[in-house]
């Protein structure tokens, strides 16, 4: 399902911009945390997104939900609470990532394995 990975794309999109948009780039940890976690979404989702080989993968769709778990721990992690918005779109961009990573797990994968 190729809309899916282009949503989680852009996901890992936003979380590589995030620090600077959201003003967290001053603590070195939860930057690079978020640029790897969207990094590592942008590139396998977007892999997925373009190549129908790749798009069969289900270690790619688990690396991305394990991402999306990772983004939203991240404030709780390093303590980021006191910044809601940052709690707020990590959370929000995680649930996204899990959730369509998940759904490409269960609903996608195994009927396109039927078919």
């Amino acid at each position: 399902m190729r809309w899916a990975n282009v949503i989680n794309a852009l996901v890992g999109i936003w979380f590589i911009i995030a620090p600077f948009i959201l003003k967290y780039d001053d603590m070195r940890y939860a930057m690079y945390a978020s640029i790897v976690g969207g990094a590592l979404l942008l590139v396998l989702a977007g892999w997925a997104a373009f190549s129908e080989e790749a798009r069969r993968q289900r270690w790619i769709q688990y690396v991305n939900g394990l991402a999306g778990i990772g983004l939203i721990a991240l404030p709780f992690a390093l303590n980021l609470t006191a910044r809601p918005h940052v709690t707020w779109t990590s959370a929000v961009g995680g649930l996204i990532a899990l959730g369509l990573s998940t759904y490409q797990l269960v609903r996608v994968l195994p009927r396109e394995a039927r078919a």
